[in-house]
Formats: structure tokens, C-alpha cells, sequence
């Protein structure tokens, strides 16, 4: 089954007369449960990719399907509950609420989605587990690592059991140790939930987690490879 379909995906900025071409006609899918990695050297156009598959930003023309649902074809209400229920951010900037202790941060999308937290404390409990931080949920942000921040944005994208989970330059912010320990947590995600997730990175060595590869050049996909 198909998690995501492209079909001559464009996307152009104007800005004054100028026009910048950063997308040109991409199509390709991405089978539920792949864990796929965007490539490219800056300006490839590879977060804009992302944006536009996450529904975060919309095409000049072609279309994206997200199982199934044509993204610009859905009203704000309906794309602002599929981003809630369906879809996982996890950005190089962790984006967590200082004030707030941790498990209390992973459960922000269920709060602000109107849902009663009791119903998700079994998940919250093994998401800790899953996460290595079982020990540290009523510890704030500033009390915790780079790594453990990013193990918690992680956490909080898997509460509301999306089905696929974009991940912006996840490893950007940390070490190499710290880096190849999330890229061995997304991997473990990947498996054990069956989540289909999306990375964009300038890491060859975080690109061999996933397995599949897309590399864009200008716009354009230049290869598409499986990892071996």
C-alpha cells in the first residue's frame, strides 16, 4: 500500500519579476512502512519537498496523495486534522516548552487536541520506554541533554500514533555519538510501529538507517536507490 504518491509535483517562488523554479515535476510514492531519505546539497529544494508532503505548504502544480487523500484538495479544517492525526514532526530544533516537564511535552498534541490525557497514559508510559527516558519524565528541557530534548520531540510526534512522521535534519544539532543514537532510535520506530518515516538530511551516514534513498539535484530527482 502506498503511504504517499507524487505526481508532477512543481513548486514555484516569485519574487518581484523573479521567478525561482526549486521543484520541476517530480513523481514518485512511497510504500507504507519505507523509511525514506531526501539528499541533496542546499538548495536542492529538499525541505521544501518535505513541506509540501507534511501539508505545510502547498504546490504550484501536480499532486500529493497521503493514503489516499489529495492534499490540495482538502479544506484548512480537514488539512489541519490530518496534520494532527496522521502526520509526526521532528525538526533539528527540538521545540520544546521549557516550563513544561517532559512527559508533560509529550503529551502537548493530545491537550491541544481536546483529548483526555488518562486515555494515553499506557502509550505515554511505553513511548518513555521505547524512548530511554522512563527515569527523566518530570524533568524539564533545560535539565536534559541535546539528545534527550530530541528523544522527547520524538516522543511527542509518536503519542498521537501518526501513521508517517517527517523528520527535518533530526541529527543536525548533535554529536556524531548522540546522532547515531536517535538515527538507531528512528530505525527501531521504523520497525517496531511500522511507522513510515520521511528524513531530510545532508548525512550519507544517517541515510543508510532508512531504506530507500531519494536524491534531488536542482529540483530534480536525480537517482532513487534502495539501501543495501
Amino acid at each position: 500500500m502506498k503511504a504517499i504518491e507524487v505526481k508532477n509535483l512543481t513548486r514555484t517562488f516569485i519574487t518581484g519579476k523573479e521567478e525561482s523554479h526549486v521543484l520541476k515535476k517530480l513523481d514518485f510514492s512511497v510504500e507504507k512502512g519505507e523509511f525514506v531519505s531526501i539528499m541533496g546539497p542546499s538548495g536542492s529544494g529538499k525541505s521544501t519537498l518535505m513541506y509540501l508532503l507534511g501539508g505545510l505548504d502547498k504546490p504550484t502544480s501536480g499532486t500529493i496523495l497521503l493514503e489516499g487523500n489529495d492534499l490540495s484538495k482538502l479544506k484548512n479544517k480537514a488539512m489541519s486534522k490530518l496534520r494532527r492525526t496522521k502526520i509526526g514532526f521532528v525538526f533539528q530544533f527540538y521545540n520544546l516548552v521549557q516550563n513544561l516537564n517532559v512527559e508533560d511535552n509529550i503529551m502537548l498534541p493530545i491537550i491541544l487536541d481536546g483529548k483526555n490525557p488518562k486515555k494515553y497514559e499506557d502509550k505515554l508510559t511505553e513511548i518513555l520506554d521505547t524512548i530511554g527516558l522512563s527515569d527523566k519524565r518530570k524533568l524539564t528541557p533545560r535539565e536534559l541533554s541535546g539528545g534527550q530534548q530530541q528523544r522527547v520531540a520524538i516522543a511527542r510526534a509518536l503519542i498521537s500514533e501518526p501513521d508517517i512522521i517527517f523528520l527535518d535534519e533530526p541529527t543536525g544539532n548533535l554529536d556524531s555519538k548522540t546522532g547515531k543514537d536517535i538515527m538507531e532510535l528512528f530505525k527501531k520506530i521504523n520497525v517496531k510501529y511500522g511507522k513510515t518515516l520521511i528524513q531530510v538530511t545532508h548525512s550519507q551516514s544517517a541515510a543508510k538507517y532508512g531504506t530507500s534513498i531519494i536524491r534531488l539535484v536542482d529540483g530534480e530527482i536525480v537517482e532513487q536507490s534502495e539501501v543495501i
